[in-house]
């Protein structure tokens, strides 16, 4: 005997692509959503989002591209390159993406598949992404702009700066392990902070990329014009914060770039850190933010009580 199944289940049709990326459509989206409409982007939808782009204003692009490296897997982070530009979204994904995009972006620029290992901005292949210098050898552009390198140890902490032709700091990168107390600024020090200010407008200091409790003096190489309210404001907060978690026994991994670089006077303020327990070597902590150079900046630090 032969027993017909009447298989009747109703054909359900595909459900419809996502709608066409938008600069409005990509700030409203989820992630998951975000993430979608990139991936099934074609190339005339992707260019008419370059157009779109393009018409906004320098702020508004950054502000977008920030927001999508927290939303995007690194997959689609590589997509948006040709819409915002391979720098704009290096910086972007190393300011404002989780720790695990990062290294699954880094990879796949680094030709490798996501997903293929650790893979930190801050490794040698960072500078390259960025159009910085990082720990790695100066690029060929970079040394016939005049751009420079140092690196300090001081006391258990280092320090790489990376510097213009004209001496302005661009970026600095640092392992800190260690808070100097009781310290004087030299007289030069001091000079250095009036000379850096002086770059700037009415209002400013000389601010430290690199707090000089950490550092000592380091003159020129380590300052840059800070509006003051925001130096004593917020950025201290910050600095608060990374003593603390060095006091707590943990080490703090840092990197600050200043844009636009060379320019006498940067418009934002861009700091990266990892806090990570030496024992092991996790990480307990991973924070990104971003400052515009002028009053009324705000952080929101994590509580010592709390570390």
């Amino acid at each position: 005997m032969v027993v017909r199944v009447d298989d009747r289940t109703p054909y359900l049709p595909p459900p419809p692509p996502p709608p066409p990326p938008t600069p409005p459509a990509l700030k409203r989206a989820d992630p998951a959503a975000a993430d979608a409409a990139i991936r099934a982007m074609t190339p005339a939808q992707e260019a008419q989002l370059a157009t779109d782009v393009d018409a906004l204003s320098i702020g508004e692009r950054t502000d977008l591209v920030n927001e999508l490296a927290g939303k995007l897997e690194a997959p689609q982070l590589a997509r948006i390159e040709g819409v915002f530009g391979k720098d704009g979204v290096a910086h972007a994904v190393e300011t404002h993406s989780p720790r695990t995009v990062r290294e699954d972006y880094a990879a796949l620029s680094a030709g490798k598949p996501a997903g293929a290992g650790p893979h930190r901005f801050e490794d040698d292949d960072a500078p390259q992404l960025l159009g910085l210098t990082g720990g790695a050898p100066l690029s060929p552009a970079a040394q016939a702009n005049g751009t420079t390198q140092t690196t300090e140890h001081i006391g258990e902490n280092t320090v790489t700066w990376t510097n213009d032709s004209q001496g302005r700091p661009i970026r600095a990168e640092a392992d800190l392990t260690e808070v100097f107390t009781g310290i004087d600024r030299s007289s030069a020090e001091t000079r250095a902070q009036r000379e850096a200010a002086d770059r700037g407008v009415e209002g400013d200091q000389g601010g430290h990329l690199i707090g000089h409790r950490f550092v000592k003096d380091q003159g020129l190489k380590n300052l840059f014009p800070q509006n003051g309210n925001f130096n004593v404001g917020a950025y201290k907060k910050l600095e608060n914060e990374w003593a603390d978690w060095i006091d707590s026994g943990k080490d703090v991994h840092i990197t600050v770039e200043l844009t636009p670089a060379e320019a006498d006077r940067p418009e934002q303020v861009h700091v990266s850190y990892e806090v990570t327990d030496p024992t092991d070597g996790s990480v307990v902590y991973d924070q990104r933010v971003t400052f515009r150079n002028e009053a009324g900046q705000t952080f929101d630090r994590v509580p010592r009580q709390d570390m």
